[in-house]
């Protein structure tokens, strides 16, 4: 019997432990698992609303319009949105170019009659139409910030200049004669929305230019990329 008794203590003792913590589950509706302060968001609306809506955008570029320039800028992008995802966008781009190390370089190589065939982007002025594809939040450091990802398709013209008249005369040096070439613009975004209305973002355009790259004359497709970081407001 006694031994009977002693082999029931544990099984009495591990209920009466199961039945004391069932009891004390009203405790952990106390239990806190954020500071005193602290505040959980979810969000599940868009915050900015962009339909029918306008923004103005202003860039610094960097291109790489031609291996013997570099190449900067300022964009400006007026946009009136369609709808959330969609919109229509005039940009206007001007470019400065000053001869860069390669140039100085085969110039200090070679005799003055030795140059390459340059042709350089002044300007361009281009009508995108963007689709807007992707919507997307990033909590961190308790913030929530709010984005686009968007692409374009645009099309315009832009202001050159080039050598290729007088490439081939040894006596004169480089000298440029503007053009107005016709081309497209291939670009992909993101920006990021504040609730002042200010927006930043950063851009990657691809162009496509046609324009005259050689000495005979004939037009073939110059490709140059940009990279432009991005302040605007939306209206």
């Amino acid at each position: 019997m006694k031994k009977l008794f002693l082999a029931l203590v544990p099984l009495f003792s591990l209920n009466f432990f199961s039945l004391s913590l069932f009891a004390a589950d009203k405790s952990l509706y106390d239990f806190k698992w954020l500071d005193e302060g602290e505040t959980v968001y979810v969000v599940q609306n868009k915050e900015y609303i962009k339909a029918k809506s306008f923004s103005l955008d202003l860039s610094y570029l960097t291109s790489d319009s031609s291996p013997y320039q570099n190449t900067t800028g300022f964009s400006a992008t007026i946009t009136y949105y369609l709808t959330e995802n969609f919109s229509l966008d005039y940009t206007y781009k001007s470019y400065n170019n000053e001869d860069n190390s390669d140039l100085d370089n085969l110039r200090e190589a070679t005799t003055p009659s030795v140059k390459p065939i340059i042709r350089k982007i002044d300007s361009a002025q281009l009508i995108h139409f963007n689709w807007i594809p992707f919507y997307g939040k990033i909590n961190t450091f308790n913030r929530i910030f709010f984005f686009d990802w968007g692409l374009g398709l645009g099309v315009g013209s832009f202001e050159t200049q080039g050598n290729y008249k007088t490439f081939s005369q040894s006596n004169i040096p480089l000298t440029y004669e503007k053009s107005t070439d016709s081309g497209f613009n291939i670009r992909s975004y993101f920006k990021f929305f504040t609730k002042a209305h200010m927006t930043f973002g950063f851009e990657y355009n691809l162009s496509g230019v046609n324009t005259i790259k050689s000495p005979d004359g004939k037009e073939e497709l110059l490709w140059y990329t940009d990279i432009l970081a991005t302040v605007g407001y939306l209206f």
